[in-house]
């Protein structure tokens, strides 16, 4: 029930607990407000500095996503709506409704003019921010879709699904671009690569597939061992590729080759969630062992041990601000 900051440098770690058990956890942009999600429902803004809690949330809210500027957030909800939220007030400004089912993500456009949903319904919608207006609606899968987000650039949509697909779209017209097929089981995630070129996705069939997103062909396999993969992520500048499987040791991989350049050993337990720092040089992971670790990407060593989680650490995410 605890979200722990940690200032690099200085050692100086913040704890925040919320007094229920945190299904999520986002920093806004800059890195001075942070939103908590627990496992109800209910989310919370906090003060990243000093702990000190904002407001409460009125709405349910079960994901989050920042827009660019970190004025507002997006959030999906098993209401069947999403909704954007004033990041500075927690004031609800706008309430997206249009799917049949569940909302398992939203995410805003680079420019925070649009925002992307994904739902239970087998659909993903394009809504316009200012108005709540439904532009598009992005039909094809057979599934649940779990994910959906912009690329860099603003002009593509990339979708997963429990159908076993990731799909791309055009974002201006809903034109369906690539049905990205050839995972056994469901795509659980999916995500652009810096640049927009590549996509990368993970399925339950314990394999991370890259994509070239022009031709939709699939550039590369790499299987998990123990036949999972818990999470697969890219370096900032789509070099590098951790891959976290059924081990303790999760492994940096050339993002061309899929050739292992490092093993990252410290860890007693499965590694859930990694994250890059913005210039690629540091690298964080989140394990079932209750630590977080800090790595050096050049050699593999472990800078920091993060401790004093009581269970399991599934997120982590390391930024400049």
């Amino acid at each position: 029930g605890t979200v722990r900051l940690r200032h690099l440098h200085s050692g100086v770690q913040l704890m925040i607990e919320l007094g229920a058990r945190v299904w999520a956890a986002s920093l806004a942009p800059g890195g001075s407000t942070l939103l908590m999600i627990s496992t109800n429902g209910e989310g919370s803004l906090w003060c990243a500095e000093t702990g000190v809690p904002l407001c409460t949330l009125r709405e349910r809210i079960l994901s989050c996503g920042f827009s660019g500027d970190g004025l507002r957030f997006v959030g999906a909800s098993d209401d069947f709506l999403a909704r954007i939220w004033c990041a500075e007030t927690g004031e609800c400004l706008r309430s997206l409704e249009g799917h049949l089912d569940d909302v398992k993500a939203a995410d805003f456009s680079p420019d925070g003019a649009l925002v992307v949903t994904a739902s239970s319904d087998g659909t993903a919608r394009i809504f316009e921010v200012e108005t709540g207006k439904c532009l598009r609606t992005l039909s094809g899968h057979t599934d649940v879709v779990l994910a959906a987000s912009f690329s860099p650039d603003g002009h593509s949509v990339l979708t997963a699904s429990l159908d076993g697909t990731a799909r791309l779209w055009r974002a201006a017209t809903g034109e369906l671009l690539h049905r990205l097929a050839g995972h056994s089981k469901a795509v659980d995630r999916a995500s652009f690569a810096p640049g927009g070129a590549k996509v990368l996705t993970t399925a339950f069939d314990g394999t991370a597939r890259l994509w070239d997103v022009q031709s939709g062909e699939c550039l590369l396999t790499l299987r998990g061992e123990d036949g999972l993969v818990k999470c697969a992520t890219l370096s900032p500048d789509g070099a590098k590729l951790l891959l976290a499987t059924g081990s303790e040791s999760p492994r940096l991989l050339s993002a061309e080759t899929g050739e292992c350049l490092l093993t990252l050993v410290g860890h007693s337990d499965w590694v859930r969630d990694a994250s890059f720092s913005p210039d690629g040089m540091l690298l964080t992971t989140a394990s079932f062992d209750g630590t977080a670790r800090i790595w050096n990407t050049l050699t593999g060593e472990c800078l920091q041990v993060l401790t004093g989680h009581c269970g399991a650490v599934v997120a982590a995410d390391i930024g400049f601000c």
